[in-house]
């Protein structure tokens, strides 16, 4: 009983995961221009992220368990990414991945945690040329697969695609196939100017052969699980909302680091700042706290549902998409504001808002916050739908 109390109050003691941010940003901004030179985080960055937790916050893996993990990601990651959003990305894109490890069978998860070790789950899109094929032992994958953020530090790979049959067509399903990352060979493709720090490099697979065990239909690791999991709710609902909407932590403290910085420059300056000047910065104060408030609308929503073990309604999943590309674009239209204002004298590479800037404009043309496609789908849905206003709330 002793040693459990102990541990218990070793927990209770232990600093949150925004307070274990809040105590290396001072360190991750001295580092973010030369990561972003570097094209990846450092491996001090990497060490950080993995002796405070920051990777595991959703992982099937992490002590307390009966916690949710979500809000707290979303979290930590917008504040990370106000000294850089780089780091923020691992902590929400690459490490919230560790949900889908919670939705594996137990044998699999079994043999990627065996070694007691933190796992770091990358994952790749499909290209042109990736390929999955029916193999009597399981799944083959071949070809290049893009965009694998923090794949120069991962000990796992996340790959989905139709598997084709012998004529190269593809099946009507999408397999999830799990990959050790020492078979993939990691291709130097990422050199971008925005969020360039993250290492988000092509990878090639030479005819790996996965087996069957690590081996899921993509629909059913992916879709709600009627019976009630032990553990985090990210473990049983749909994860796609969930997935799709934690860029938003990086994307918000990505704004809200480049208005700091700029705030920080005009009270620097030797002349106090115009009268336009401090009219932009108002405004752009008032879009990001617009941003803020939606932000935090639906990361209670999401929250909320997860803890009621319920889907979203085909409404709110709709409303979901609309308002954080609307919360994206808040951000965007915010900080361009500053930009213009800051002139050409601080376009510099080492400059803090127009690397927050170029980051900004990186993230914001994600497609999960892609704008035409959120709105677009929203209005089909209100206009087309049975005319009941009480199904269809703004």
């Amino acid at each position: 009983m002793r040693d459990e109390s102990m541990h218990r109050l070793g927990e209770a003691s232990r600093p949150t995961p925004v307070e274990r941010v809040r105590q290396r940003l001072a360190h991750w901004q001295q580092r973010a221009t030369e990561a972003e030179r570097n094209r990846t985080l450092s491996q001090a960055t990497f060490d950080e992220l993995f002796d405070d937790g920051l990777l595991e916050l959703v992982s099937p893996r992490r002590e307390p368990l009966d916690a949710p993990g979500w809000p707290m990601l979303m979290e930590a990651s917008r504040l990370a990414a106000r000294a850089c959003a780089s780091t923020a990305w691992m902590i929400s894109l690459v490490g919230g991945h560790a949900a889908i490890a919670g939705r594996l069978s137990q044998a699999c998860q079994h043999r990627l945690f065996e070694n007691g070790r933190p796992q770091l789950f990358a994952s790749a899109s499909v290209g042109p040329h990736s390929r999955l094929s029916a193999d009597a032992d399981g799944i083959r994958v071949n070809g290049t697969w893009r965009f694998s953020s923090g794949i120069g530090h991962a000990t796992w790979l996340l790959l989905n695609a139709p598997v084709t049959d012998h004529g190269g067509t593809p099946g009507p399903e999408r397999m999830l196939v799990v990959v050790p990352t020492r078979d993939v060979e990691i291709l130097d493709t990422w050199d971008t100017c925005g969020m360039a720090a993250t290492g988000s490099h092509d990878v090639l697979l030479r005819d790996v052969l996965v087996p069957a065990e690590q081996v899921f239909h993509l629909e059913e690791i992916f879709a709600h699980r009627m019976s009630e999991l032990a553990g985090d709710y990210l473990y049983s609902v749909p994860i796609v909302p969930f997935i799709t909407t934690s860029l938003l932590g990086p994307v918000l403290g990505c704004a809200e680091g480049a208005y700091a910085s700029h705030l920080e420059s005009l009270r620097q300056q030797k002349t106090p700042a115009s009268a336009p000047a401090r009219e932009r910065l108002a405004h752009s104060a008032a879009q990001l706290s617009a941003a803020t408030a939606l932000y935090t609308t639906l990361v209670s929503m999401l929250h909320e549902s997860g803890l009621a073990r319920r889907p979203l309604s085909m409404d709110e999943l709709l409303r979901l998409k609309r308002d954080r590309s609307y919360v994206a674009r808040l951000c965007l239209q915010a900080i361009q504001r500053l930009v213009k204002h800051a002139g050409a004298s601080s376009m510099t590479r080492d400059n803090s808002l127009h690397r927050h800037w170029r980051d900004l404009q990186a993230m914001v043309a994600h497609r999960d916050v892609h704008w035409d496609s959120a709105m677009l789908g929203y209005a089909d849905f209100v206009v087309d739908a049975p005319a009941c206003p009480t199904l269809i709330t703004p």
